[in-house]
């Protein structure tokens, strides 16, 4: 941009001297505003660009907030359903869990009968004291084999792990021990039993039923 003195000199070969300064400072004065017109009219332009971008990242983070509630509510319906699931499964397995008792206390009967020519008395859940507290047997059967009283203590599970096994077999001796004139014998019944269940199942010389077969020893 060329200075008053300039435009001034440069306007003197065609206007006279107060013309001239007079023209030389309205040009430059137009031309500063000018200027101060464009940036202003750019800077306007930039801070629009800018609300646009606001309003979108507002939109952006509304549409999250939104997919939030929709996700935590979504959390919810699984919790619901997951604690729901549970009661259901709860409900079966002590249903299932039943049923298997009933099943017991008709088959198991049979079975002794056929194995050890047992004549038998009752078979039905059963509580007994065992160190001094009770223990509810799922199926105890009572009778007699050549004329002596004999009890087989039956645990009832559809799948029988080595722990479990472990566990009942350890009541079955406290309670030989403490009634040493009874024959007591263990018995397990259900669906299935692991490896480690059978093996020990098989050297405790207990008896069991199982859907891949029966040992009566």
């Amino acid at each position: 941009m060329a200075t008053i003195p300039q435009i001034r000199s440069r306007l003197l070969e065609q206007f006279p001297d107060p013309q001239a300064t007079l023209l030389a400072h309205v040009f430059v004065e137009s031309h500063d505003a000018l200027v101060t017109k464009a940036e202003l009219n750019e800077l306007t332009g930039v801070v629009h660009d800018l609300s646009g971008v606001v309003k979108e990242l507002a939109e952006a983070q509304k549409r999250t907030e939104i997919r939030v509630e929709e996700l935590a509510e979504a959390q919810k319906r699984t919790e619901f359903a997951v604690g729901d699931l549970a009661k259901q499964v709860g409900g079966l397995a002590n249903a299932l869990g039943g049923s298997l008792e009933d099943f017991a206390c008709d088959l198991v009967p049979e079975i002794l009968e056929k194995h050890w020519h047992l004549v038998v008395a009752s078979a039905s859940p059963e509580e007994i004291t065992v160190g001094r507290k009770p223990r509810e047997i799922d199926v105890v059967v009572r009778g007699t084999i050549d004329g002596r009283p004999v009890t087989v203590l039956c645990e009832v599970k559809s799948a029988v792990s080595a722990v479990e096994a472990r566990r009942f077999l350890d009541v079955v001796e406290k309670a030989r021990g403490e009634r040493q004139d009874e024959d007591i014998r263990p018995l397990f019944f259900g669906y299935r039993a692991d490896r480690k269940a059978r093996e020990l199942i098989v050297t405790s010389n207990a008896a069991m039923v199982f859907t891949r077969g029966v040992m009566i020893p």
